[in-house]
């Protein structure tokens, strides 16, 4: 089996809508992220497929700052760390922002997001723009 690969996309990409496309608007997709996701302009995808090609998960950035659709295929929830991760190292030096369900919590703030708030179903996380060392 061929070692899995992280891939980041946008919608311009020839394949995007092949790999992620089926996902946008999908009701199983939706449900465990406590809403539907959409592409935009300017969005950044980070894309995760295991070795046969296959999704595993992705995560998107968006131009201002937010990161969204933390997305980990069933059985494939260790990923989520990773994903934040790569999400934030594509974004850049600035400030971050996201609104997840609980159960994504602890992946964000693994990669150095802080909970503002909190209602019935969603945490708000914030990451500051990170000073570079020389």
């Amino acid at each position: 089996m061929a070692r899995s690969e992280t891939r980041v996309m946008t919608n311009t990409d020839p394949d995007f809508y092949q790999v992620v496309g089926p996902y946008l608007a999908n009701r199983v997709v939706a449900k465990s992220l406590g809403g539907p996701i959409w592409d935009d302009p300017g969005k950044i995808w980070i894309v995760r497929q295991d070795g046969a090609g296959n999704l595993a998960g992705f995560i998107a950035v968006t131009d201002r700052g937010k990161v969204e659709s933390l997305y980990t295929a069933p059985g494939r929830h260790e990923l989520r760390a990773a994903l934040v991760q790569a999400a934030v190292d594509a974004a850049g030096d600035r400030d971050l922002n996201a609104v997840v369900s609980h159960s994504r919590v602890t992946a964000y703030t693994a990669a150095g997001f802080t909970e503002t708030s909190r209602s019935t179903n969603f945490t708000t996380l914030h990451r500051p723009a990170q000073e570079s060392t020389p």
